[in-house]
């Protein structure tokens, strides 16, 4: 007992003094922690729930401030990657990760049973245990070399001319037709990152692993999974995707034949996989940049407003500034006024940076930033910003909740409020409105080709984010020995998504860590479930707003209506599982495919009579043999 004592009295100590204190904050702990701190040594639990209450207080506020500075080290890490700041990110997120330990400790010296809901529910999300101290900071210093591997990692297409992934290789990936060149793009990324990250990736996920059985989860996977709230997640996801994939299967058929016709038999099969690098980005996630290729009706009026974002000189603060009315007109909140000093908007000259686009919550309910590499006149961009404000729209609403709720109901819902903001914000009616788009015409033409391009980014996404996570899952739990981690990857890949690698795979790759999300520890059922909820979202929204006409044609920018509906789901945060959540806009307590299958059932059809048309094989051919990974 004396060895457990002690070793409990060393851990406090470090979170305590990890940090230079006043004495008026000295005092205030002494009073109200520490009196909790020497309950650990009472056989009994607490069951004074006024007690629990100014723990919980105590637990919020120091929360908030060490995930302030946290971000802090962060964000200055990430726009401008240096050792120094990479160590100052480290020790940032040593001294959160040593207080959620000590307060995990804390709370369970507390019976919940019979206190109320909502403090029950503040308890379930109260800290968690960590690894020791030297294995904390290993797993931080291995996440941040992989991030550091991907920031800087640059492809060299000749002896003077060196590509960072953004603006070079991106730019190659978007709009390139040469077969080679993509190849040779594609394949050395993952050469640079993929390998390099291999043995970094997996060390890191033993330790996340270690960590996860620490705090009661089988594995990694099982501690994601647990946050949906959901016994059944993982079945009630295939059952959705088993819904969606006639469709998908449609779309892929559709996008092999204009591969086919464009690069030809030699490279593309018309019964087989879709080679990965000749779809539109990096990693084949987003199909957008292949619409000038598959556009179903050409010569009818653009629904890509690129000419006219440049007459109109729509600049990257321009571009912001539109992005931000549209939230204003729902009575929804601006960013405050720092967000235009602090924001890195645009790529810096002189330093490396993250350019991934990602939203900033820095935790003292005033400070909103966007990290993003943004191009003047570009319209992924201009709905990329959409996306992010709705991130910061989130932050915004539930801020004065206590530190445990300030998330979204679950991690889809922050995910899909600013797809279907920048859904919305797409749609030719918002884009005449604003004046991207001189002249409306609507007819089933311009439907056809504007759904093809929502499909892109929607439907396409569906089976490469639910292969991400399936993979993740069971290379986490141990199902796939990790010799075979990135073999695995690929057979899931063909059978699920229809895509292949362009070129043969071998023991020392391993691909998944050269994706972002991946490589720094990301979730991706956040992007499947939320290109679901979105369209439930929306399908709502627009009811409120009073539209009347087909659901692919709504805008409800404007609707005060529509705006406080959303706002009252907002703020509930994550103070309510996300069923509640859910209901309290929908009127529903599921995930649903019914309204995105109602936004692209014209589509749907058309592409099921074009594929007929043009005799092809809906589905395709394995190497390894599977017809199906859901049996």
């Amino acid at each position: 007992m004396a060895g457990l004592t002690l070793a409990i009295l060393c851990l406090l100590f470090v979170g305590i003094f990890s940090r230079t204190m006043t004495n008026i904050e000295k005092e205030e702990l002494n009073q109200e922690y520490w009196r909790t701190v020497l309950d650990i040594f009472r056989a009994d639990q607490s069951q004074d729930e006024a007690e629990a209450r100014e723990f919980l207080s105590y637990y919020n506020d120091e929360k908030l401030r060490l995930l302030n500075g946290e971000t802090v080290a962060s964000w200055n890490y990430s726009t401008n990657i240096t050792d120094h700041n990479d160590l100052l990110s480290q020790l940032a997120a040593g001294k959160l990760s040593v207080f959620e330990s000590e307060a995990n400790l804390l709370a369970s010296r507390f019976d919940t049973s019979k206190f109320s809901d909502d403090i029950r529910r503040q308890f379930e999300k109260v800290g968690s245990k960590s690894l020791g101290l030297e294995e904390m900071a290993e797993m931080g210093e291995l996440k941040s070399k992989m991030g550091e591997i991907y920031a800087k990692t640059k492809v060299c297409t000749d002896t003077n001319t060196c590509l960072n992934l953004e603006p070079g290789l991106t730019k190659i990936m978007g709009q390139s037709t040469n077969y080679t060149e993509r190849l040779f793009a594609w394949e050395s990324w993952r050469n640079e990152v993929g390998r390099k990250s291999k043995p970094l990736y997996e060390r890191f996920i033993e330790l996340k692993n270690a960590q996860s059985v620490l705090n009661g989860y089988a594995d990694l996977g099982d501690e994601w999974r647990k946050r949906y709230e959901t016994d059944s997640f993982e079945q009630d996801m295939e059952d959705i995707y088993r819904q969606m994939e006639p469709f998908y299967k449609e779309l892929h058929a559709y996008v092999r034949r204009k591969l086919y016709d464009t690069y030809g038999g030699k490279y593309v099969d018309l019964t087989g996989p879709l080679p990965a690098h000749l779809l539109s980005d990096m990693w084949g996630r987003f199909w957008n940049n292949l619409y000038p290729l598959l556009e179903p009706y050409s010569g009818k009026p653009a629904i890509d407003p690129t000419e006219e974002l440049k007459k109109q000189n729509y600049t990257v603060r321009k571009m912001f500034e539109t992005a931000d009315n549209f939230f204003a007109s729902m009575g929804l909140e601006k960013v405050p006024d720092t967000f235009w000093d602090l924001s890195m908007l645009e790529k810096p000259e002189g330093r490396d940076v993250i350019c991934h686009a990602t939203a900033w919550d820095f935790y003292d309910r005033k400070d909103y930033r966007i990290r993003m590499c943004t191009n003047d006149f570009n319209f992924e961009d201009f709905n990329t910003i959409h996306h992010e404000l709705g991130h910061i729209q989130y932050f915004q609403q539930y801020k004065d909740l206590p530190a445990v709720y300030q998330d979204g109901a679950n991690d889809g819902f922050h995910e899909a409020i600013g797809e279907m903001m920048a859904m919305v914000a797409a749609t030719p009616k918002h884009l005449h409105k604003i004046g991207l788009i001189k002249e409306l015409k609507q007819d089933a033409e311009v439907d056809i080709n504007f759904l093809m391009s929502q499909a892109l980014i929607t439907i396409s996404t569906l089976p490469f984010h639910l292969t991400n996570d399936l993979w993740r899952w069971r290379a986490f739990s141990g199902r796939i020995e990790v010799d075979d981690w990135n073999e695995e990857f690929w057979k899931m890949k063909e059978s699920i998504v229809g895509v292949k690698a362009p070129v043969l795979r071998t023991k020392a790759d391993l691909d998944p860590p050269s994706l972002y999300h991946i490589n720094q520890d990301w979730d991706m059922m956040r992007y499947f479930t939320r290109t679901i909820l979105q369209f439930q979202f929306a399908e709502s929204l627009c009811k409120i707003a009073g539209h009347d006409g087909p659901l692919h044609q709504c805008d409800f920018s404007g609707s005060i209506e529509a705006g406080s509906a959303l706002k009252n789901m907002l703020q509930l945060g994550s103070r309510r599982p996300w069923q509640d959540a859910l209901e309290s806009l929908t009127g529903e307590r599921k995930m649903s495919a019914k309204p995105i299958l109602k936004y692209f059932q014209p589509l749907q059809e058309w592409l099921v009579e074009k594929n007929k048309e043009n005799g092809d094989l809906v589905g395709w051919n394995t190497s390894h043999g599977w017809s199906s990974y859901f049996l």
